[in-house]
């Protein structure tokens, strides 16, 4: 297989379901979908055995997050002899031309990291997100496009500064040079954007390639601070808040994690880009 595509997921069978679906119906001959169910308890590990026994399923525990679940899929392709990884979140919807168009864009620039055009499932011609830049003299990103036509977008590849982890190809000597998702300080938050900053570094361009395109259901990521551009007065205020809205679940035992992952964070991030 030349391409893993790594969807991790907890209780939320029928959103993966539909994920699978729209994956399988478009999905070339050398890709594997490799799924990460991290002990879910709504039978969504016998469901995707059932529904899509083409699929490998590694099943985890709860104990396991998107970092670490993405890591033991990302190991899994290691494995399997995998030249590329897709990360992929489980509410997510294939278009037609997303994996091929990604397939191309990874064959023009080998060492590249590609990111697709990321739509509303309840606006499919509307943008959120296609590529981050940081902001000249600070140390903050910006978003392009955000909530622009896509058929004002254009085609072709686009450089940026910063990308995301939810529909992502990466090459495997990405996770050769500077390893996996760091998932003890980043269980969940930021570890995209951790990894992405240390394969930048480390010489890895990032791109968007701006015909590939995917839909999210935003009503399953959750509320998203970067949807609403707040500043880091905001989000902080966010993390330390008993209702914060990086909670995957309605609460959580990790919020006091998210603020030490949180305060490390900022201190890599000011450190390396002063």
């Amino acid at each position: 297989m030349t391409t893993a595509i790594v969807i991790p997921t907890f209780n939320r069978r029928p959103t993966v379901l539909l994920t699978l679906r729209t994956i399988f119906e478009h999905i070339p001959p050398d890709h594997q979908v490799i799924i990460v169910d991290a002990g879910s308890s709504d039978g969504t590990a016998a469901a995707v055995k059932r529904d899509f026994p083409q699929a490998m399923l590694l099943e985890g525990n709860s104990s396991m997050w998107w970092a670490a679940a993405t890591n033991s899929g990302i190991r899994k392709a290691q494995e399997l002899g995998c030249y590329y990884v897709l990360t992929y979140n489980d509410d997510n919807v294939a278009t037609p031309g997303l994996l091929r168009d990604l397939a191309s864009a990874a064959a023009s620039a080998p060492h590249c990291i590609f990111a697709a055009v990321c739509c509303y499932l309840a606006r499919p011609d509307t943008v959120f997100f296609a590529g981050r830049m940081r902001a000249k003299g600070s140390d903050r990103f910006y978003y392009l496009d955000h909530d622009t036509p896509l058929s004002e977008l254009g085609k072709g590849l686009r450089q940026v500064d910063m990308l995301h982890g939810m529909c992502t190809l990466f090459p495997m000597s990405v996770f050769d040079k500077v390893g996996l998702f760091n998932e003890a300080e980043f269980p969940q938050v930021f570890a995209d954007d951790d990894l992405l900053m240390r394969a930048n570094r480390a010489g890895f361009p990032l791109k968007v390639a701006l015909e590939a395109v995917v839909l999210n259901d935003r009503t399953k990521t959750g509320i998203n601070p970067y949807d609403h551009r707040l500043g880091p007065r905001r989000i902080f205020q966010l993390l330390v808040s008993r209702k914060s809205t990086f909670q995957v679940a309605a609460r959580t035992r990790f919020v006091w994690r998210y603020r030490q992952s949180f305060f490390r964070f900022c201190k890599t991030w000011l450190f390396d880009y002063l």
